[in-house]
């Protein structure tokens, strides 16, 4: 009896031994970069709009005191020491005394009014960079799974077809929801009911009885022949909602806990607004229709579209600067990113081998000059985040392409040099 071989690892590093991940993780760490920027590039332009609001406060506040410092100089100077004076003298003191604390009224008027059109452009410039922010992570999690990160979907009833959304938890925080596509002949593009998932599925509710004397009995119910309206899977915890039709709305609502030896499930009544913890075999019968549910429609989760919504500690990432995000996903891939550079094989490089089967291989690689040159567009102060992943000191590879774009210090003087320039 021959003894079974393991498959072979579907990546190996550049020195030949197996990577732990089934994924171009060449690809992912491009990918981060590419959002990383572009979050970073978003924080840049929030901290330079912060820093115009603050520059044009301090001045409107060293307006008010400059002025009104002169203004003070002025009426001093006209009192010509406290000498008493000839009426019309006082008269005329008095005009310009008046004439100069209104010219400095206009003029903090106005610097007010310079500040509270700053503030306006920094709001607007703010709340653009953050839209910019959240697309750049939706474009990266549409694509790629980070390592750490969980993946769940949601069914709803929608007329007679469901629609899906796939939900991405990230370690850190972060939670997002994509809009995710069906295809037209997938089995779950049209509303199922429950036996063809899986037949004899029976839970025992409590069912208030009795015209007089009202009281709770346990009966028996058959959920075969209900509607699947919805469902819903994310880590260990689920959702199943069943009914007669979508038209009739929901008539038996589960919430399941799948995160111990057994499963755990509470059903909730809504016409009577009443919960009711199922008994260990009826929560293993709701939760294999749940598993069975997830098991048809796997292949939904990954037809990730547009991100409808994203989270970050649970605050919408729209409120928050992107900083943060950029962090906690380059947190993700930097024991990897090390790790492959200390064994590619070769200096300078990021190096995979993928498994093509009969002894063959196909390599795939990135050198650090690439990933830095993009770093690079960024001010030093906001490059540090990238510091984890170790690619800072690392020759260059003598396959690094030539560079192609300018680094935050050269564009920079590029600036600066043009405003002296003439107009063309």
């Amino acid at each position: 009896m021959s003894a079974e071989v393991s498959p072979a690892p579907m990546y190996v590093y550049g020195d030949s031994t197996p990577f732990e991940l089934s994924v171009d993780f060449v690809a992912v760490i491009r990918a981060v970069i590419q959002c990383g920027v572009a979050l970073m590039k978003a924080q840049h332009a929030i901290d330079c709009a912060r820093s115009r609001v603050a520059e044009s406060e301090e001045h409107v506040s060293s307006t008010r005191q400059d002025l009104g410092l002169m203004a003070d100089a002025v009426a001093t100077a006209l009192t010509f020491g406290g000498t008493p004076r000839k009426p019309h003298v006082r008269d005329v003191a008095n005009r310009l005394t008046t004439m100069a604390r209104g010219t400095v009224s206009v003029e903090v008027r106005r610097a007010q009014s310079e500040l509270e059109a700053t503030i306006v452009r920094a709001d607007k410039t703010i709340v653009d960079a953050r839209k910019t922010a959240a697309a750049a992570l939706g474009e990266l999690l549409a694509k790629h799974d980070l390592p750490g990160s969980t993946t769940g979907m949601r069914l709803f009833a929608d007329g007679d077809l469901y629609g899906a959304e796939a939900v991405v938890n990230l370690p850190g925080g972060i939670s997002t929801t994509f809009a995710a596509a069906i295809p037209e002949l997938h089995p779950w593009k049209t509303l199922r009911r429950v036996r063809t998932v899986r037949e004899g599925n029976f839970v025992t509710l409590p069912k208030r009885v009795g015209i007089f004397n009202r009281r709770t009995e346990q009966r028996p119910i058959c959920l075969d022949k209900l509607m699947i309206l919805g469902f819903s899977i994310e880590g260990t915890r689920g959702a199943l909602l069943l009914g007669k039709s979508e038209r009739s709305g929901i008539a038996h609502a589960f919430d399941l806990d799948l995160s111990g030896p057994a499963s755990r499930c509470r059903w909730h009544d809504r016409d009577e607004g009443e919960s009711f913890q199922l008994a260990p075999s009826d929560a293993a019968n709701v939760a294999r229709i749940v598993r069975g549910i997830a098991a048809g429609c796997s292949d939904v989760a990954m037809r990730r579209r547009a991100m409808t919504e994203a989270l970050l500690k649970g605050r919408a990432l729209g409120e928050q600067d992107p900083a943060e995000v950029c962090a906690s996903v380059v947190r993700l891939i930097a024991p990897f990113c090390r790790e492959l550079l200390k064994r590619s094989g070769a200096n300078g490089e990021i190096v995979l081998r993928r498994n093509l089967g009969a002894g063959h291989r196909d390599e795939v690689f990135v050198t650090t000059a690439e990933l830095l040159e993009a770093i690079n567009t960024l001010p030093p102060s906001l490059r540090r985040v990238f510091a984890p992943l170790g690619l800072e000191g690392q020759p260059r590879s003598r396959r690094a392409p030539a560079r192609s774009l300018a680094t935050y210090e050269e564009s920079a003087a590029e600036i600066s040099v043009a405003e002296f320039l003439p107009a063309s």
